[in-house]
């Protein structure tokens, strides 16, 4: 009689056991493949830019700008038929006392950041996007920009200048 009832028992759970189901899962990529990229040129992917020498008494008072102001130019080549425009991002260490300046490396001078400015000598404050450079259909870009110290806080002390920043793209 034992054995019946085991049975009975094993039918029962196989009866009330709820059923495994299995799913189709659907995953959708979507997205626009653009033709109006461009090239960074070889002479463009890493630059010196050099601030010469700079005495310290022209930072008497922190927001203090250097006399001198050093051009660099950044060029893309073979922009596709499509290119409409870039913006350039300049991303780096921020300086401590102000954000928008880059950092000088620790070791060397202190109390000055470095600054970047647009053509015009506008600032582009860091991790800001700047206009819309070049124009619809270029087949390349080159654009100029500038660095130059800034006295960030006192007191300035002499030493080495070394910063670093990278540029990024987006396309208009």
């Amino acid at each position: 009689m034992s054995v019946t009832l085991r049975m009975t028992s094993i039918a029962l759970l196989l009866v009330f056991t709820l059923p495994v189901r299995g799913y189709d899962v659907l995953v959708s990529v979507t997205g626009n493949l653009i033709g109006n990229t461009c090239t960074v040129a070889a002479d463009s992917k890493e630059q010196d830019v050099p601030l010469g020498t700079i005495g310290i008494k022209q930072f008497r008072h922190s927001g203090d700008i250097s006399n001198i102001k050093t051009p660099f130019t950044l060029r893309l080549e073979a922009c596709g038929p499509t290119f409409a425009g870039v913006k350039i991002r300049f991303s780096g260490t921020p300086d401590d006392n102000n954000p928008q300046l880059v950092k000088i490396a620790d070791g060397g001078a202190t109390g000055v950041a470095v600054q970047i400015l647009d053509k015009d000598s506008v600032q582009i404050p860091l991790n800001t996007q700047t206009a819309a450079l070049g124009m619809a259909g270029n087949d390349s870009v080159q654009m100029t920009f500038y660095a130059q110290l800034v006295a960030t806080g006192a007191p300035v002390s002499a030493g080495d200048v070394s910063a670093f920043a990278t540029w990024t793209t987006e396309y208009q």
